[in-house]
């Protein structure tokens, strides 16, 4: 078992996990340093400017090159700190990231010249910097470049020294007048980077990286076993003993109540408490697998923008953890996931109900020790005002005994997307309209916390899509509330950068981080077109003849079941979008759900393999088969087949059809909170 896991493997979760470009006949194809950036590429640390074009030799800016460093590292957030580097700049996450983390330095003017190209001898010392955050020991070299006399500072001598020592550095082969290797090498060091030595400076760095540390392993040829007491305090005692194996550790444990299994310094094994995902070296995202460990079942956050995810603890063993999500079993590398024994948990998540009697989901960031809330949509009855409630999936809470009190469903959290909202253009327009100014009035009341929101009202990307969105639900059959609500989501309300610079109000393929390299659209209407075209109706509606892995509902949904499963690392995305539709709807008067008599009636599947008809019946021709339980319908009647058995009418979630039909015994009604 080692710390790191390998970065082919990084690599390959990624992949996996992302819905990226295609990976060939493309113009990285065949260039020097295409093994380098083309796994930088598939990591998500440089992306492209559109299919097939990622500009291997195109220059690189220092701005550029700090968000690189920052998303190879997944770095903390960061302070504003240059004067030319506003936090309105879609460059300003990266660069302040990378402050924080002491990599980068301004100039003493106070700016940072986000703009200017970034040398070779830079990148170098950025490179440097970086092995420095990741605690690896500083080697030397002799500089053997025939330039090396051009490299006057002695920090980059040094920085360039210790690159290539660790053999991410080998310079570039000198050549003869027909083109042809003389045996030396120059490093160019004034000379400006380009995106395809980017990438393999960094892809070096990371796997220098985790080989010094897998080097350090203190397990290699000793017993990295341990056994630790857990007080009622949540002190942690580890005992001397060592010992070789897991299993031996076990053997020797005496009460497995208050005892964990520790490899080296991390918990592996405890009687209770929650696993916490956290990224391996390179990746975002913690991969929850199947039992074979080898087929993802889906990605969840490990920090940053979104709090880390608390995962339900089952069991664990030396190589792997089992945990729920959502209610949803699926299986974990202790590289991405660390134990907390329930003694020891200073804070936990729970839901609770405000005064007006809507849920409300408080996040707890373990490691941060800090809360963050939202509200998701109205309260089940059975809860009460002023008691806190555990729940993993958001539909089934317990107090904080472990005593169940009730299941629950939110409305617009299970509402399947063919759903059509009874708004019309002008009154989502309204909203729109309301929640800027809203916003507007935040940014007045605090100028420095609310800073991207001001002029909203005018600024907005979101202004007057109203008719776009009901012209997108008539022509792609998918809830204009829906596409607003994840638009509201992942645009912060159309105040975003990708929404401002290039129209890109979902976040779709989120580039450079700098309009000229990412999924620019035209207009607002064409980012709308794309997330139907590209996923929506591709991938996450209708049920494909193969290949589920992106199709578990249509609803916003969880972990569990939804979109949410493979869309977002953000195990809340879904109940958070479906918090949005919630608000729209109240702030509207309840004409979808809140105020509605006969709002959609929801149901969920309930075996494997259940084949969705043409008609009533068996004898009908088939639609789709849904591949296993839990998918979300909305029963628009019922009629009888041939044989007097009851079957459902549902809104098909195929492009082709409106309607489809299944047998009534295999969907569950639910009880939707009202």
């Amino acid at each position: 078992m080692k710390k790191i896991s390998t970065l082919l493997l990084s690599f390959l979760l990624i992949i996996s996990l992302l819905p990226v470009r295609s990976a060939h006949a493309d113009d990285i194809t065949g260039i020097a340093l295409e093994m380098e950036m083309r796994a930088m590429v598939e990591k998500g640390v440089i992306f492209g400017y559109g299919p097939g074009k990622y500009g291997p030799h195109d220059d690189v800016s220092r701005g550029q090159f700090a968000n690189f460093i920052a998303r190879a590292l997944q770095l903390p957030e960061g302070q504003p700190k240059f004067k030319d580097v506003p936090v309105t700049s879609s460059l300003a996450p990266g660069i302040y990231s990378a402050v924080a983390a002491e990599i980068i330095t301004g100039y003493s003017d106070g700016t940072f010249k986000p703009d200017d190209p970034i040398t070779r001898e830079q990148v170098a010392n950025m490179i440097d910097k970086s092995l420095d955050y990741l605690k690896v020991p500083k080697q030397k070299a002799a500089l053997a470049f025939t330039d090396e006399k051009l490299i006057t500072s002695s920090i980059s001598r040094s920085s360039i020294g210790n690159m290539v020592a660790l053999g991410i550095i080998a310079g570039i082969p000198n050549l003869d007048s027909e083109g042809n290797p003389v045996g030396t090498f120059r490093f160019d060091p004034k000379k400006t980077a380009t995106r395809a030595h980017a990438a393999a400076f960094i892809y070096r760095m990371l796997k220098a990286a985790e080989e010094i540390q897998e080097e350090e392993d203190p397990s290699q040829g000793t017993d990295p076993f341990k056994i630790g007491t857990v007080d009622a305090q949540g002190n942690l005692t580890v005992d001397a003993k060592t010992y070789k194996t897991f299993d031996a550790a076990i053997s020797a444990l005496t009460n497995s109540n208050t005892q964990v299994v520790m490899y080296n310094d991390s918990i592996i094994k405890m009687k209770s408490g929650v696993a916490v995902a956290k990224p391996a070296v390179g990746t975002a995202a913690a991969v929850i697998y199947e039992s074979d460990m080898k087929t993802i079942m889906m990605p969840v956050a490990t920090g940053g923008a979104v709090p880390t995810t608390e995962m339900e603890y089952i069991r664990s063993d030396d190589e792997k953890i089992e945990v729920k999500v959502a209610g949803r079993q699926g299986f974990v590398k202790h590289t991405n996931a660390y134990l907390v024994p329930a003694a020891m948990m200073k804070g936990r998540s729970y839901y609770s109900v405000n005064s007006a009697g809507e849920l409300v989901h408080n996040i707890y960031d373990i490691n941060k020790n800090t809360y963050s809330a939202y509200t998701t949509g109205v309260a089940p009855s059975f809860l009460k005002q002023g008691t806190k409630y555990i729940s993993w999936d958001g539909n089934t809470f317990k107090t904080e005994s472990g005593t169940v009190v009730g299941t629950a469903y939110q409305y617009f959290n299970m509402l399947p997307a063919r759903a059509k909202t009874n708004y019309t253009a002008a009154e989502l327009d309204q909203y729109i309209n309301q929640a800027l100014a809203e916003r507007e009035a935040l940014y007045r009341s605090n100028p420095t916390a609310n800073v991207r929101y001001k002029d909203a009202a005018t600024k907005s990307k979101l202004i007057g899509i109203g008719q776009t969105l009901k012209a997108a639900e008539s022509k792609y059959k998918v809830n204009a509330l829906l596409i607003l609500a994840m638009a509201l989501h992942e645009s912060d309300f159309g105040m975003s950068a990708h929404a401002l610079t290039i129209n890109n109000i979902f976040g779709i393929a989120v580039y450079d981080s700098s309009p000229e390299e990412g999924a620019q659209y035209a207009t607002v209407e064409d980012s709308i077109n794309s997330l139907m075209n590209n996923y929506l109706n591709k991938n996450y509606v209708p049920i494909p003849a193969s290949g589920i892995a992106y199709q578990n509902g249509s609803s916003p949904g969880n972990k569990n079941r939804g979109i949410n499963v493979r869309y977002a690392a953000d195990a809340y995305w879904g109940q958070k979008v479906a918090g949005h539709m919630y608000r729209v709807d109240k702030a509207l008067g309840g004409k979808d759900f809140l105020n509605n008599p006969a709002p959609y009636n929801v149901g969920i599947t309930n075996i494997e393999g259940l084949n969705v008809r043409m008609g009533a019946g068996t004898s009908f021709e088939k639609q789709f088969t849904y591949p296993k339980p839990g998918y979300p319908v909305i029963i628009a009647g019922t009629e009888k087949a041939s044989n007097g058995t009851n079957w459902y009418k549902i809104i098909s979630d195929s492009n082709n059809n409106e309607f489809a039909y299944v047998s009534a015994e295999y969907v569950d009604n639910i009880t939707i909170a009202k």
